[in-house]
């Protein structure tokens, strides 16, 4: 009788140790096709990212840095059609043809993996304006503090530039430099724009007067005056602060004066009969 008992123990055992190992590798096996699935997945992702993205997706380009212009205009510089991918996007030519741009000051083009092109652009801020002769008509030019002239684009306003007179530009092409000796001046212009005080709104025109020996003075026109102010290449806070106290006190005592001449160190004027004061 017992041992009927332990020949039935031994036989259960034995069927619950097959199905534990039965149903343990069932679970294997699930594992084993899951991670087969994933593996082919992750295979898949593999080759769309690396081959199939970059060689047949069209390549998306975006901007930043852009203050007057539009993607659009980029784009039409740029050249790109609508199906060029991410491999065939020649990032040596498309920041040829960008800094080829007199209004584009630096530019940088930056490929990312797979599909993404990114171009950053840093526009030319214009300090002043002058007119020159091109062809027959006079055009607007803008100069940046560096010097650099070029043409504004179409339907911008100039009205918040000072006029720059007296340059000497004969032939002009867009991205040419002034002179050096007349960088100063712009960066002079430069620096008087990030004041708090607007001074260069009560000047409407700098003109520029060449001496004999390669140097110039500055003669400036007040808005809100006839009287001409002649003052040396110096151009910043203080002497404009000084022209706008000289005229105050000019305009109070006489109503003849003409011109008024701030340099060497000392005020004189001159009426508009032509004699000196």
């Amino acid at each position: 009788m017992s041992d009927s008992y332990i020949y039935s123990d031994i036989e259960s055992f034995v069927t619950d140790n097959t199905a534990r190992k039965k149903t343990a590798d069932s679970k294997l096996l699930i594992i084993k096709v899951l991670v087969g699935i994933l593996c082919v997945i992750l295979a898949v992702e593999i080759v769309v990212y690396t081959v199939i993205i970059p060689t047949l997706v069209p390549v998306k380009i975006s901007f930043s840095g852009l203050q007057l212009y539009t993607p659009e205009e980029m784009y039409r510089i740029l050249d790109v059609s609508s199906d060029e991918t991410w491999f065939q996007f020649d990032t040596s030519e498309a920041a040829r043809r960008l800094a080829a741009c007199s209004w584009i000051e630096d530019v940088t083009v930056e490929k990312h993996f797979p599909d993404v092109i990114r171009i950053s652009v840093t526009e030319r801020v214009p300090v002043a304006v002058t007119f020159i002769n091109d062809s027959g008509r006079t055009i607007p030019v803008q100069i940046d503090k560096n010097g650099v002239l070029f043409s504004a684009k179409e339907g911008q306003s100039l009205s918040q530039l000072p006029l720059i007179s007296g340059l000497p530009i004969e032939h002009f092409v867009e991205g040419m430099r002034l002179h050096s000796k007349y960088r100063r001046l712009m960066e002079q212009l430069a620096e008087i724009q990030l004041l708090p005080q607007k001074y260069l709104a009560a000047v409407s025109e700098i003109h520029v007067e060449p001496k004999d020996y390669g140097s110039y003075d500055l003669v400036l026109y007040p808005i809100h005056s006839k009287i001409k102010v002649y003052t040396d290449r110096t151009l910043n806070e203080d002497a404009l602060q000084y022209m706008i106290v000289v005229l105050d006190v000019v305009e109070s005592i006489a109503s003849d004066i003409a011109e008024i001449d701030l340099r060497y160190g000392s005020v004189s004027f001159r009426t508009t009969s032509g004699s000196a004061l």
